[in-house]
């Protein structure tokens, strides 16, 4: 029993100890490429001895590179990981043409999400042609509670996906979402204004796969001011129109992840 536990205990320090290291990585963005060894004990609220342990061991993997003076940034070990990134998750090229398209009809940020876990991801954008224009990272993981993207994609998660969206905001109500969802999925698409972000409108429809499962959405997103009902009407049209467009090309070999 004793051998049981100690083996119990060393799995558990071995995946905090790799929830801590992500942690730490996550730290890091286009933003901010480096960060002192003072920002990241803050950032992580970890002692300042367990963070330069979990730096140490990226270091040595290639992960973290040490510039000296205690400042810190993404390690070159992460090159072959983003080229096989990209190639795994790269849409088709005729995916992109749609979106392109989509993008010279309407001037908006065009932005392919999948849903992960309780959140949002884009795996594709094709930016907006205006100065002022909606930009998210690509592979940033975002709410799913929020947004049109969002409710798109949720009209094609399971049941207890919901509900454990619902458990983890305490924002959220079970019914009154379940009745939003349905709505959207009756209607084809989903309309939002100031969810995610203040300021911000977006327009999605829904990917679908061969069998007929949800996969992704199509949005397009920018600036509420932007999105008056004349305007909003015909993006529902053209969003919809591509998003149905991708569904029946494919969105290419990624498909098989989702």
């Amino acid at each position: 029993m004793a051998d049981t536990e100690t083996a119990s205990t060393r799995a558990d320090g071995g995946v905090r100890s790799i929830a801590r290291a992500v942690e730490v990585l996550e730290l890091f963005d286009v933003e901010h490429p480096t960060r002192t060894l003072r920002e990241l004990v803050a950032s992580t609220g970890l002692p300042k001895t367990t963070v330069v342990r979990l730096l140490s061991t990226l270091d040595s993997l290639g992960l973290i590179a040490d510039r000296g003076d205690s400042t810190f940034g993404v390690g070159a070990g992460f090159l072959r990981w983003v080229t096989l990134a990209q190639s795994m998750w790269e849409v088709s090229a005729e995916t992109r043409k749609i979106m392109t398209r989509l993008v010279d009809s309407c001037g908006e940020t065009v932005n392919i999400y999948i849903r992960q876990d309780l959140n949002r991801v884009s795996i594709a954008q094709v930016e907006g042609t205006t100065t002022v224009r909606s930009v998210v990272e690509v592979g940033v993981p975002y709410a799913l509670a929020t947004g049109a993207a969002a409710k798109i994609l949720l009209t094609g998660a399971p049941d207890q996906v919901v509900r454990s969206l619902v458990e983890a905001r305490p924002d959220l109500r079970l019914e009154p979402l379940q009745r939003e969802i349905s709505g959207i999925r009756e209607a084809g698409y989903s309309v939002t204004h100031g969810e995610r972000e203040l300021g911000a409108s977006a327009v999605a429809a829904p990917i679908v796969s061969s069998d007929g499962r949800v996969i992704a959405a199509l949005s397009a997103s920018g600036p509420t001011s932007r999105f008056t009902a004349d305007r909003v009407g015909r993006y529902v049209d053209a969003v919809t129109a591509a998003a149905a467009e991708i569904s029946a090309v494919g969105l290419g070999s990624v498909e098989v992840f989702l």
